[in-house]
């Protein structure tokens, strides 16, 4: 489950005024953020981003739960991450988004699948794994949140496959995906290209030249 692990996370609220104002904040090291969510007002605020890598670094991830502190303590507000901007060139988070939400609410997420063991068709077969779908969206409660998806892989042939339909889920989930949805399939050996061997040459034909300077000589021969 995805719990807080009293993770908290100091924001300073900011009055939102245009990208001058968001490039000086991340020339002073933070990033702007909004957060919204539970049908309130969103308002802005600051962070530093360090923060938000550890929380990403966590095996939750961005489906962490934590709590986001403004007024050096004074106010505090369960929310989780939901938007991310970064950097294209740098790959440096640029922008945030925080959600609040009710711990009696369901919510809907998007939970990694993780593949465990080697298949039957890879050891003995010579197949390869295509790992097709490394998330499901899922609907449950804030608290019920799981880290991941197990989905062990080892019993499956060439031309196999696991779908949405063989994921293990705790009560209380809803995975929202098709139960049809293929996560992985064990796929036939690649055939390496067998290049075709090259026409032998035709042989080449006496040049009109050659054949005419052979008959002048000769006419220089009998004329001579």
């Amino acid at each position: 489950m995805v719990k807080s692990d009293g993770i908290v996370i100091e924001v300073e609220r900011r009055e939102p005024s245009g990208s001058n104002a968001a490039r000086r904040l991340r020339s002073q090291g933070l990033v702007p953020a909004n957060v919204y969510g539970l049908d309130r007002d969103p308002f802005a605020v600051t962070v530093d981003p360090t923060q938000i890598e550890q929380v990403l670094r966590l095996g939750s991830g961005r489906n962490t739960i934590f709590s986001l502190s403004l007024e050096r303590g004074q106010q505090s507000r369960a929310v989780m991450l939901r938007e991310l901007q970064r950097d294209p060139v740098s790959g440096r988070l640029v922008h945030v988004d925080f959600v609040r939400f009710d711990p009696t609410r369901k919510i809907q997420v998007r939970v990694p699948v993780r593949l465990t063991g080697t298949p039957v068709g890879v050891k003995t077969e010579g197949g390869v794994v295509d790992f097709v779908h490394r998330e499901v969206e899922i609907e449950c409660l804030p608290a019920a949140i799981p880290e991941f998806f197990e989905v062990d892989i080892s019993e499956l042939h060439v031309n196999q496959n696991a779908s949405v339909a063989d994921l293990q889920l705790d009560p209380g989930i809803v995975v929202l995906d098709s139960p049809d949805t293929i996560l992985a399939v064990v796929a036939e050996p690649r055939k390496e290209e067998v290049e075709a061997p090259a026409e032998a040459a035709a042989p080449a034909e006496a040049a009109p030249a050659a054949e005419g300077g052979a008959e002048a000589k000769k006419e220089e021969g009998e004329g001579a």
